[in-house]
C-alpha cells in the first residue's frame, strides 16, 4: 500500500467534521425487527434528511454482522467511544471514508475494495463519509466470547498480531476473489433463523481462514510493485465478474480502474494467470452452464445474459470451449 498516499490528510476534513453524529442509529429509522432460534436482525432506513438506503444489522453469540448500502446527502462524520474489547472485520466494496482514532497521529483514508481485519479495544473516535458517494460494507465484529470459542487466540495469537496499535496505517489490504464471493453470498443470503445462524457464523470463519491463511504473494510481487496496483486489478477483476452481460473492452476497462491499456493488460495475465479476455469467457461460460442446466431459459436469453448479444456468437463460443452446442449441453444434463 501506498503508505504516502495513506497519510495525507483528505483536504475535506475539517468541513465534516463541524457537526459530527454520535451514532448511526440517530440518522435511521427502525423498519424490520425479527428474532428467532437466537438470532436478532434489524433493519434500519436512512432518513431522508441525510440521504437513502439501508443498514442492517444480525446478532448471535458474540458474533455482529452489519451490512450498509446508503448515499449520503451531505457529509456525515459519525464519533463514538467502544469500551469493549473485540475483533472487527470490515470490507468496503464501494466508497470512501475517513478513520481518525485516538492515539493514531494521522487520518486513514479506507477506500472502495479494501478490508482489514483487526482487534480493537477501547477505542475511540471519528469515521466520515462524502456526500453523493455510494457506500457499501459489510463490518463483522466478534467478542471475546466468540473468540475463546473458536480458539482464535491461542491458535493465531491475535490479539498480538493484529492489534490497531501494532499494525498500525498498514492495516488495509485490497479485496480478493474469494473474498469478493463470499460477501456476495452473505448480502444476498435470504436464510432466516437458525439457518440464517449457521450460515453467517459458517461464512465468518471462512472469512476469517482466508486471512489467516499465509498468502501467495508471488505473482503478485511479479507483477506489482505496490499494494494500490493490486488493488486496481481486483477492481477490474470485479467489474468483469459483477455484471457478466456487459463485455468491456480493454479502454473501458483501463479508464474505469485509471491504468493505461498496456499495464493493465500486462500486469492482469501475471497475477491472475491468464488474460483479461480468457478469464472474462471462462466466467462467462460457467454462467452459461448453470443457466443451461438449472433453469428453462431460452438460449437465446442466456447469450444476452452471459454477454452475447447475438446467440450465434455464443453458440459458436461455447462449442469452441465445451465442443459441444449449448442445446446439446443442456439436453445431456437433463439425461443425466
Amino acid at each position: 500500500m501506498d503508505k504516502k498516499r495513506r497519510k495525507k490528510t483528505s483536504p475535506t476534513t475539517n468541513k465534516i467534521l463541524e457537526k459530527p453524529i454520535n451514532s448511526l442509529y440517530s440518522i435511521t429509522t427502525l423498519n424490520q425487527v425479527s428474532e428467532q432460534c437466537g438470532i436478532t436482525s434489524k433493519k434500519h432506513t436512512f432518513l431522508e434528511t441525510y440521504g437513502s438506503g439501508t443498514f442492517e444489522i444480525h446478532q448471535f453469540d458474540g458474533l455482529s454482522i452489519m451490512m450498509f448500502d446508503a448515499v449520503f446527502k451531505r457529509d456525515i462524520v459519525i464519533e463514538g467511544y467502544i469500551p469493549d474489547q473485540f475483533l472487527e472485520l470490515s470490507f468496503l466494496i464501494e466508497g470512501e471514508q475517513i478513520i481518525k482514532i485516538e492515539g493514531l497521529p494521522q487520518d486513514l483514508i479506507y477506500e472502495g475494495q479494501e478490508c482489514y481485519f483487526l482487534y480493537l479495544s477501547a477505542i475511540k473516535g471519528t469515521i466520515s463519509y462524502h456526500k453523493r458517494k455510494s457506500f457499501k460494507e459489510v463490518k463483522i465484529r466478534m467478542t471475546m466470547d466468540f473468540i475463546k470459542r473458536h480458539r482464535l487466540d491461542a491458535a493465531y495469537n491475535i490479539l498480538e498480531n493484529y492489534s490497531l496499535l501494532k499494525v498500525k496505517d498498514d492495516f488495509l489490504r485490497p479485496l480478493c476473489p474469494k473474498t469478493q464471493d463470499i460477501l456476495s453470498e452473505i448480502l444476498t443470503d435470504q436464510r432466516k433463523g437458525l439457518l440464517k445462524r449457521l450460515f453467517l457464523e459458517s461464512k465468518t470463519l471462512e472469512l476469517i481462514a482466508l486471512k489467516l491463511e499465509t498468502p501467495d504473494t508471488s505473482k503478485a510481487k511479479t507483477a506489482t510493485q505496490s499494494d494500490h496496483l493490486i488493488k486496481k486489478l481486483y477492481q477490474t477483476q470485479h467489474i468483469i465478474s459483477s455484471d457478466l452481460s456487459i463485455q468491456y473492452s480493454i479502454q473501458q476497462l483501463s479508464k474505469k480502474v485509471g491504468l493505461n491499456d498496456f499495464a493493465l493488460k500486462k500486469e492482469f495475465k501475471q497475477l491472475f494467470g491468464k488474460t483479461i479476455f480468457e478469464y472474462a469467457t471462462e466466467l462467462r461460460m460457467k454462467k452459461a452452464k448453470q443457466l443451461l442446466q438449472h433453469s428453462t431459459k431460452p438460449i437465446y436469453e442466456i447469450s444476452e445474459l452471459v454477454g452475447y448479444k447475438n446467440s450465434t456468437h455464443f453458440t459458436a463460443a461455447f462449442k469452441k470451449i465445451e465442443e459441444i452446442t449449448p442445446k446439446v449441453y443442456r439436453k445431456s444434463k437433463k439425461m443425466g
